[in-house]
């Protein structure tokens, strides 16, 4: 197929543009050591042959590196954040083996100095001629060239989501066939998407309609019939995923143990349930806050005359939300609607186009400039830079009640921007889904994990199409 082909090229083109990142990095390190800059040479410049006869085994290395690290696997969400967390990882892992191979090989002596700079070149150069592929095969997908045709299987409030993030990235390049029910009845809420069939349909619909890969969303209660599915299109040779809701409410991730040879599953302790990861995560926020509103404070005073100046009321808006073990705390907030905005409704959340909203007010919404002030309750310790966004006590009590583990989400900080916000998942989108991308971090945390979602927010700042 000419999809399957496009995509195989793009996997080769990776693996090219890898190798020459390495080479050229290894030669314009040779000469960036030797010119003396910024360190002075003490020795006797060697040969370029010298660097020459080692860019084979250089290259070899780092590719098995990448390969081991996953950089090769055809993965068409993984975010630009990601991917360049892995080359560093493994860019990093190589040019330790390659350092240490150099103890080994006592013909000739290579400069220490000028492997890092090869380290740190290769990671650049390789981070850049991958971003310019990425946007080459996004290019190209949106323009419908190389979609990987889907079908969703299940019709879950989960397949909804899977289904609204596949229409809101095009540059994923899936292109949305149409859904299979997993039993008889009416369908309803997925207006726009065509109904192809039942599940014991799937392998006719499978070839019919020419589908590359199979997205299963099924509810947990059909779990059972999933072993049967998989056996039925096992022949069609598609590729398939599974959204991970399907194993219902564990998120944690899972370490193999066994009892007298019987493998077993256990979960793991979440990982911020160590005083360590806590004083590690605190002195990040602390890191970040502090510099980050040293470097705004300028722009905080233009907003806060902005407000000022455009509508009756205070600058700030002062409103109480739940924290860490369900304690209340008064969050703080740019002023963004009129000051009596509830006083006929009570709580309620903001609505697209909410008449509440003033002029400005509307602009700091969309781009989430509004919440900038909580760098203040990150300072008092009250948030982190990072976690579940902190919701109302008038909310927190309905939901409590309504949503499964709901209120472990409260097991750590609230945080300015969180594992579901980048993920689109903000405004009015089902909090069902928002409290399983919480959950997922709070079980799965790292520091890493909080940098990347920290960059993926200032990246979308102003690509937030739910935000209101």
């Amino acid at each position: 197929m000419v999809r399957k082909g496009i995509s195989k090229a793009f996997h080769y083109l990776n693996i090219l543009a890898d190798s020459a990142a390495a080479a050229s990095a290894l030669i314009a390190a040779y000469y960036l050591r030797f010119s003396g800059w910024p360190i002075p040479v003490r020795h006797e410049k060697p040969e370029i042959a010298l660097y020459l006869q080692a860019l084979p085994v250089v290259v070899i290395v780092v590719l098995i590196s990448y390969q081991y690290a996953g950089l090769y696997l055809q993965r068409r969400g993984i975010s630009g954040v990601d991917e360049f967390s892995k080359i560093v990882r493994a860019t990093t892992v190589s040019f330790f083996i390659l350092i240490g191979l150099t103890y080994f090989w006592r013909r000739a002596e290579y400069s220490r100095v000028g492997l890092i700079y090869a380290w740190a070149l290769t990671i650049v150069l390789v981070a850049m001629l991958r971003t310019f592929l990425r946007r080459m095969q996004v290019v190209l997908r949106r323009r419908g060239v190389g979609l990987c045709r889907v079908v969703l299987v299940g019709m879950t409030q989960t397949s909804k989501t899977v289904a609204e993030q596949i229409k809101r990235y095009p540059g994923l390049g899936y292109r949305l066939i149409g859904l299979v029910a997993e039993q008889a009845g009416p369908v309803s809420g997925f207006e726009g998407l065509r109904m192809l069939g039942r599940i014991e349909e799937l392998p006719d619909i499978i070839r019919n309609e020419d589908i590359d890969e199979v997205i299963f969303a099924l509810p947990a209660e059909t779990l059972g019939k999933l072993e049967d599915v998989l056996l039925s299109i096992e022949t069609t040779g598609v590729d398939f995923k599974i959204v991970s809701d399907l194993f219902g409410i564990i998120t944690n991730p899972l370490t193999i143990d066994e009892i007298y040879g019987i493998p077993v599953f256990a979960l793991k302790e979440s990982p911020l349930s160590g005083r360590l990861a806590r004083v590690v995560k605190r002195t990040m926020d602390l890191a970040v806050a502090i510099p980050g509103l040293i470097i705004l404070m300028p722009f905080l005073l233009v907003v806060a005359l902005a407000i000022k100046l455009s509508s009756p009321g205070p600058v700030f808006f002062k409103q109480e939300r739940v924290g860490r073990g369900n304690k209340p705390f008064v969050v703080y907030k740019f002023r963004s609607m009129r000051v009596d905005a509830e006083k006929e409704t009570g709580p309620v959340w903001a609505t697209k186009d909410d008449v509440r909203t003033t002029r400005i007010g509307a602009f700091l919404r969309k781009s989430s400039l509004d919440e900038l002030p909580q760098l203040f309750n990150v300072l008092r310790g009250e948030m982190s830079m990072v976690g579940p966004r902190p919701e109302r006590p008038h909310f927190v009590n309905q939901f409590k009640t309504i949503i499964p583990r709901y209120l472990e989400r409260h097991k750590v900080k609230a945080g300015l921007t969180g594992w579901a916000q980048v993920h689109g998942l903000r405004g009015n989108t089902p909090v069902e889904e928002r409290v399983k991308y919480d959950l997922w971090y709070v079980e799965n945390w790292s520091l890493i994990l909080d940098v990347k979602i920290i960059m993926r927010t200032i990246l979308g700042v102003f690509h937030h199409k739910d935000a209101y």
